[in-house]
C-alpha cells in the first residue's frame, strides 16, 4: 500500500449506489424495453438539444459518445432500481412521497445541523457525483425501499453504541505518520528520529502516505475509531507522549508514528448521550444491511445488450472492479 488507507465512507455511503462495477453475474435479466418504430427513433435522434454557430447538435450526435462514456453505470442504476422495486414489491413495499421526502431529510442531516449549510454541502456532492434530477430523484426511491425493506433488522448494539460514544466524545491522540514500503527503511527513519531527527521533515523527505505534505501530521484520533486501521490505533495508544513507535506493518505498509500529545475526552457519558448514539448506531447498521442488498442484487444483473457501445462500457465497469 502507498499510503494509510483511511477508511472514512462517502458522505452519501450507501446512498450511491454505484460502487459495485464487478457484481454482474448471473441469473435475474431485466425485461427488454419497448421498441420504438423506426420513424420515433429517427425522429428523436434527430432533436436538436444544442447549437453551435447556428447550426445544430442533435441527440443522435451525443448518443454514441455518451453510452461509451458512462452508458455502464447508468444501465447498472437502472437495473439496480428495477430489481430492488422488485424485491421491495415482493414484501409489499413501495414508495411514497412522505418516504422519499424522509431520505432527503435525514441526507440533509447527516451533513450539518445547519440547514443552509446542509443544502450547501449537499449541492457539493451532487455535483461532484454527478447527481442531476432525474439520477438524485432515483436514488432517494431506492434507499426509500431499501431503508423500509431492513427497518425489521436493525438492533443497535452495545458495542456499536461505544465505539461511536468513543469517536465523538473520547479523547483523541494528535499524531505524525511516516509510511514507507519496507521495514528495514522504517527502522532506519525510526533511528535517525530518535536520534534527534526532526519527524515532520523525515515525514516530508520519505513518507509515501498524502499526509507528508503536512509534514506526516494527521487528524486527531480516537481509540475506537473505525475508520483508521485497527493495526495503526492499537500502535498509537501504546506510545507515551513524544514516543517514536517500532515499525508497525499496515495495508501492506510499514509505519512509523510519533505520539505528539492527546485531547482529553470532553467528559460525557453514554448513558448522556445515548439516545443520540442509539440513533447514530441503528443509521450504522441500516447502511450496512442496505448495501449488503444492493450487492446481492447488483450480482444477479445479467442483461442482454444489444448496442455496441453501451456493452463495451458494461464490459469496462467488470475490468475496473477487478484491477486491483
Amino acid at each position: 500500500m502507498a499510503r494509510l488507507l483511511r477508511l472514512v465512507p462517502s458522505l452519501v455511503t450507501s446512498l450511491v449506489l454505484a460502487g459495485f462495477a464487478g457484481a454482474c453475474a448471473s441469473t435475474v435479466a431485466p425485461s427488454p424495453p419497448a421498441r420504438s418504430s423506426p420513424a420515433k427513433t429517427a425522429s428523436s435522434e434527430g432533436v436538436p438539444v444544442a447549437f453551435w454557430q447556428d447550426r445544430p447538435i442533435r441527440r443522435g450526435d451525443l448518443d454514441p459518445a455518451l453510452l461509451e462514456l458512462s452508458g455502464g453505470v447508468i444501465l447498472r442504476e437502472i437495473l439496480l432500481d428495477r430489481r430492488i422495486v422488485e424485491l421491495a414489491a415482493g414484501r409489499g413495499i413501495t414508495a411514497t412521497d412522505a418516504m422519499i421526502e424522509a431520505e432527503r431529510a435525514l441526507l440533509l442531516a447527516s451533513l450539518s445541523d445547519d440547514p443552509d449549510r446542509a443544502v450547501e454541502l449537499l449541492a457539493a456532492v451532487r455535483a461532484r457525483q454527478g447527481l442531476g434530477e432525474a439520477r438524485f430523484a432515483a436514488l432517494l426511491r431506492r434507499n426509500a425501499l431499501l431503508r423500509t425493506m431492513i427497518a425489521g433488522e436493525v438492533t443497535p448494539d452495545s458495542d456499536a453504541i461505544r465505539r461511536i460514544h468513543d469517536v465523538r466524545h473520547g479523547a483523541r491522540r494528535r499524531a505524525r505518520i511516516i509510511a514507507v514500503s519496507s521495514f528495514a527503511e522504517a527502522a532506519a527513519l525510526r533511528a535517525e528520529i530518535e536520534g534527534g531527527g526532526d519527524p515532520a521533515e523525515v515525514a516530508f523527505r520519505a513518507s509515501t502516505d498524502p499526509s507528508r505534505s503536512a509534514g506526516g501530521l494527521i487528524p486527531p484520533v480516537t481509540r475506537l475509531d473505525p475508520s483508521w486501521p485497527a493495526a495503526f490505533r492499537e500502535a498509537l495508544f501504546a506510545l507515551a507522549v513524544e514516543e517514536v513507535s517500532a515499525p508497525v506493518l499496515v495495508d501492506g505498509s510499514w509505519l512509523v508514528v510519533v505520539l505528539l500529545g492527546e485531547i482529553p475526552a470532553d467528559g460525557v457519558s453514554i448513558d448522556a448521550a445515548r439516545p443520540e448514539l442509539e440513533r447514530l448506531a441503528r443509521l450504522q447498521q441500516e447502511r450496512v444491511l442496505m448495501d449488503r442488498i444492493v450487492r446481492d442484487a447488483a450480482a444477479s444483473l445479467d442483461p442482454r445488450i444489444l448496442d455496441p457501445a453501451l456493452r463495451g462500457a458494461w464490459e469496462r465497469l467488470g475490468t475496473i472492479a477487478a484491477s486491483p
